[in-house]
Order: C-alpha cells, then sequence, then structure tokens
C-alpha cells in the first residue's frame, strides 16, 4: 500500500461521494429560478428535514462498507452476505417506521423550524411525497456500502452518477416544462431514489463476488452481530446528531429572519454540503482498507492505512483550521 494505491482508491470514492449532495443541490438551482422566494425556502426547508433523517443513517452506508470489507479480507462468504442483509433489514424497518410517523414528524418539524405560511405551505408540500422514497435511499446507502466494501467502486460510481444525472433530468422537465413547481422536484427525487434501488440490486446480482444464497434466518438475526453492528453504528450516530443538531439551529435562526435569508441559507447549506461530502471519500477509503486489514489480520497494511489517512487527511484540514482562523 501506497500514496498511488490510496489514491486510486479514494479519488473515485470522493467522485461517488460528493455526488450525494448534488441531489439537494440540483433541487435548489432548480427551484431557484423561480420567481417566488417561498419556493426555494420551502425546498430548503424539506430538505433539511430529509438531511437529518438521513444523515442520521448514514452509518448504513459507512459500517456496511467496514464490515464487508473485513469479509472480503477474510474470504468469507457468508458473513459477506450476513454484512449485505443485516444493515438491509434495519434500512427497510427505519423506512416503514418514519412512514408510519410522517404526521407527527412533519408537524415537530415545521413547528421547530415555524417558516412562513407560503414556506410551510411548500415545505409540507415536498415532504409529504419524498417521504415515500426513506425506504429506498436508506437500501441505498446499504447498497453503495457493500459495493464498496466489495471493492467495487466503478459500479458504485456509475450508479450514484445515473441518479444524479436522472435527477437533473427529470428536474427540469417537471418543473420547467410540467410546470409542477415543488411537487416536480420532489416527484423527481423520489423517482430517482426508486430507480437506483432496482438498478443497484441488479448490480449485486452481477457484481457480486458470492453466490447468491440467503444464509440461515437465525444468522441473520444473530443477536451479537446485530449487537457489535449497532456497537460501531452508535458512535457514528452520536456524532451526526451533533452535526445535525447545528446544522438545524442555523436553518430556523434563518427562518425567523425571513424568507429571503432562509432561502440564501439554502444555499450555503448546499455548499457546505459538498465540501462535507468531498471528505467522505477519504473516510470511505480508509474504512475499506481497514476493514481488509482486520479480515485478512493484516498489521501491516492497518498501520499503513492509519498513516495514509493521517498524510492525507491531517494537511487538508490543517489549511481550512487556518484560514478559518484567519477570518
Amino acid at each position: 500500500m501506497n500514496h498511488r494505491s490510496y489514491l486510486a482508491l479514494a479519488i473515485p470514492l470522493t467522485i461517488s461521494t460528493i455526488t450525494t449532495p448534488l441531489i439537494g443541490a440540483v433541487d435548489t438551482a432548480v427551484v431557484g429560478q423561480l420567481p417566488n422566494p417561498a419556493y426555494l425556502g420551502g425546498v430548503a426547508v424539506g430538505t433539511i428535514i430529509f438531511n437529518t433523517m438521513y444523515w442520521l443513517f448514514g452509518f448504513l452506508r459507512v459500517s456496511t462498507s467496514g464490515f464487508a470489507a473485513q469479509a472480503l479480507g477474510a474470504k468469507n462468504e457468508q458473513q459477506g452476505m450476513l454484512a449485505f442483509i443485516r444493515p438491509l433489514l434495519i434500512a427497510i424497518a427505519v423506512g416503514i417506521f418514519f412512514i408510519l410517523l410522517q404526521g407527527p414528524i412533519e408537524h415537530i418539524s415545521l413547528t421547530l423550524i415555524n417558516p412562513d405560511t407560503d414556506v410551510h405551505l411548500y415545505a409540507s408540500e415536498y415532504f409529504s411525497i419524498r417521504i415515500w422514497g426513506i425506504p429506498f435511499t436508506l437500501m441505498n446507502y446499504v447498497i453503495l456500502g457493500w459495493l464498496m466494501g466489495m471493492s467495487k467502486i466503478k459500479v458504485s460510481l456509475v450508479l450514484q452518477v445515473f441518479m444524479n444525472l436522472m435527477n437533473i433530468v427529470l428536474d427540469l422537465l417537471f418543473v420547467h416544462v410540467f410546470a409542477w413547481g415543488v411537487s416536480g422536484v420532489a416527484i423527481a427525487t423520489l423517482l430517482s431514489e426508486v430507480t437506483a434501488f432496482f438498478i443497484g440490486l441488479f448490480i449485486i446480482w452481477k457484481a457480486t463476488p458470492y453466490r447468491i444464497k440467503i444464509p440461515p434466518f437465525k444468522e441473520m438475526i444473530d443477536p451479537l452481530s446485530f449487537k457489535k453492528m449497532m456497537a460501531v453504528n452508535r458512535d457514528l450516530f452520536i456524532r451526526t446528531l451533533c452535526l445535525l443538531t447545528v446544522f438545524n439551529i442555523f436553518t430556523a435562526k434563518g427562518a425567523s429572519y425571513g424568507t429571503e435569508i432562509l432561502a440564501a441559507n439554502a444555499v450555503l447549506i448546499q455548499i457546505h454540503y459538498i465540501m462535507a461530502y468531498f471528505f467522505d471519500g477519504f473516510a470511505n477509503a480508509s474504512s475499506i482498507l481497514v476493514g481488509k486489514a482486520i479480515g485478512s489480520e493484516d498489521k501491516h497494511l492497518y498501520k499503513k492505512t492509519l498513516m495514509l489517512s493521517w498524510q492525507w487527511g491531517g494537511p487538508i484540514l490543517s489549511n481550512d483550521c487556518c484560514q478559518l482562523l484567519s477570518i
């Protein structure tokens, strides 16, 4: 493992992960061209609600890639399939849970943010459509995480790029041609998420190095394995919760200053998301390599990965800190 091989993994992953916030950025850009800023404000509020729910369970992608990489490193076929099925079951359960509680979630979220009447109306319209895509989005996290853990970086990149291109085309079609407004943006995103899920399943069927075989039910719900997985996910969940608390306070405070400020902040938040997901590429590369090292019990690869992570992540973060201190 050297710098060249590390970057050969990290750069495609960076391109892959940075496409995730582009969905919200595209929605913001398309709606921002409409004359009433309330449209943009409504999409901004709706987006922050879904980003909160999605980011809270973003560990489904991160931990899945880690456990899949461990199974690949250990050449354990059954653990490789379980690394996909277990988080998939969690994604389905959480998605159904959110759909069943969509009424209280919408009410509480909009009450806390407290936008203007017009923004409230469009945010509710956006929410009522996109909520049906939550199970598919969470399952897409698992699919992408598993493909990354299996070192199928190119196909995971193709899948995400396809989803974003489809979202862009449908956004333009539904908003500027059919004039569906906020509903058009939400429907475009929903259709993109659902389509990506089914294509992702097909890709796994074709690209998996394992035989497609459902493990015994007892193995799938093994308490010790779930406990180990949730112990990793717990720390990621807490970290994400802290980040989202700041973002939501920022959005709620912006909404209190009026629709124009809320709309402007929506653009700034989308820029921040793109910057944050840029670093995810290096994080995913490191988690995959560490997973392989643990699975194959390769201490040299483990130590080398930690060193490369620090060498590439440390200078960038240090530079960002210096820029912040100079403001």
